[in-house]
């Protein structure tokens, strides 16, 4: 089903609005090279390349490093907030040369040392409770200890942090 649109409504969205095809297209429910065709149509010229809205610069190397290998964030998530789709993401990725993670559950990066002993010997919280604190396995947790040379306790032990407490007076 094609919708109707007026030529000035289709003028007003184009030049005034200065929506691009895709974003008319979005709206009156057709496809963005309906748009496109129906300007040519009606002689309205496209907009050459670098002044259609909506391009952007890709984020510096660093930038990109920083944000999908040290904190994290998905591919989708780098597009979402960039405002691009997944596949310019992974092209600057490529491009950067940074590698891509393997797809599936996101990896977690072990706490710093002195954080995994604030938590493990000075508070004295167990290895399911720091799991649970970073949203990883008590196993991940166990290994992020062992990684760090933390000692640790003997199994079965009481923590500090199960250890009940006297009753208040």
């Amino acid at each position: 089903m094609t919708r109707r649109v007026s030529p000035a409504e289709l003028r007003r969205l184009y030049e005034q609005q200065q929506l691009v095809p895709a974003e008319i297209a979005e709206r009156l429910g057709v496809s963005s090279r309906t748009v496109r065709a129906w300007l040519r149509r009606l002689e309205i010229p496209l907009r050459p390349q670098p002044e259609r809205r909506g391009r952007r610069l890709p984020p510096t190397a660093a930038e990109l490093r920083r944000r999908y290998v040290a904190d994290g964030l998905t591919i989708a998530q780098l597009a979402a907030r960039y405002g691009v789709g997944t596949s310019t993401v992974r092209g600057w990725l490529e491009h950067a040369g940074i590698p891509r993670r393997l797809p599936g559950r996101p990896s977690q990066q072990a706490p710093s040392r002195e954080e995994l002993v604030r938590l493990y010997v000075a508070e004295g919280l167990s290895t399911t409770q720091i799991g649970q604190r970073y949203g990883v396995s008590q196993q991940t947790a166990l290994r992020w200890l062992r990684a760090a040379e933390v000692a640790l306790r003997p199994q079965g032990q009481p923590t500090r942090a199960n250890t009940p407490r006297p009753p208040k007076r």
